[in-house]
C-alpha cells in the first residue's frame, strides 16, 4: 500500500467542497417573500417622512428623527444648488420613494428633485429641504438664520415659506 493512494482522499474532497459552496449559495439568496431583505440598494435611507414639531419657531418641519428641515435663499426654486463642503454641513432630505407626510404637514407641498450627483432630494412648497449638522438633538435649530454657503438657511413652516423670526425674538413675543 505504500505509494499508493487512496481513490477516495479526492471524492471526499470535492464533495465537501461542493456542500460548502450549496450551503454558502444557499444562504445568499431566497424566493420567499419573508425571506427578502428590507436594506435599500447603496445604504440609502428609505422614503423620507416630513413631519412637524413645535418649537420656540412655532410649528416646523423635521425629518422622521425629529431633525430640524432647512431651506436656503441661495437655491433656485425647486432644485439644490448646495454640494460637496455645503452637502457636508446641510445634508439634503434624501429619499428613495415618494416623501411621506405626517403630522401638520400638507401633503401636496411634498415632491422630489433628482440632483446633479444623482441624489433624490425631498422638496416642500418648492423648496429643497435640509437638515444641520451641527443641531444636536431632535427640534433644535441653532442653524435658523445662519449665513453661510452664499445665502441665508431658514427653518421651514407647514405653509412651505421659511421662518424669518430667531427663536429668542419668538420666545419675546409669546411672553
Amino acid at each position: 500500500m505504500s505509494g499508493r493512494r487512496s481513490s477516495t482522499q479526492p471524492v471526499v474532497g470535492w464533495v465537501g467542497a461542493l456542500t460548502i459552496t450549496a450551503l454558502f449559495l444557499a444562504g445568499c439568496g431566497s424566493t420567499s417573500p419573508t425571506a427578502r431583505s428590507t436594506v435599500t440598494p447603496s445604504g440609502a435611507p428609505p422614503a423620507a417622512q416630513v413631519s412637524t414639531s413645535t418649537g420656540s419657531l412655532g410649528v416646523f418641519l423635521v425629518n422622521s428623527q425629529g431633525q430640524t428641515l432647512y431651506m436656503t435663499d441661495a437655491d433656485p426654486e425647486g432644485s439644490s444648488g448646495c454640494y460637496d463642503e455645503c452637502a457636508t454641513t446641510w445634508p439634503p432630505l434624501a429619499t428613495t420613494g415618494d416623501p411621506v407626510a405626517s403630522g401638520a404637514v400638507v401633503a401636496k407641498e411634498l415632491t422630489t428633485s433628482t440632483r446633479t450627483d444623482a441624489i433624490t432630494q425631498v422638496v416642500y412648497g418648492g423648496h429643497p429641504l435640509y437638515t444641520y449638522s451641527l443641531d444636536g438633538a431632535p427640534g433644535q435649530t441653532t442653524g435658523q438664520g445662519l449665513v453661510q454657503q452664499g445665502g441665508t438657511w431658514w427653518v421651514v413652516g407647514t405653509d412651505g415659506a421659511p421662518i424669518k423670526n430667531t427663536p429668542a425674538a419668538s420666545a419675546t413675543a409669546s411672553s
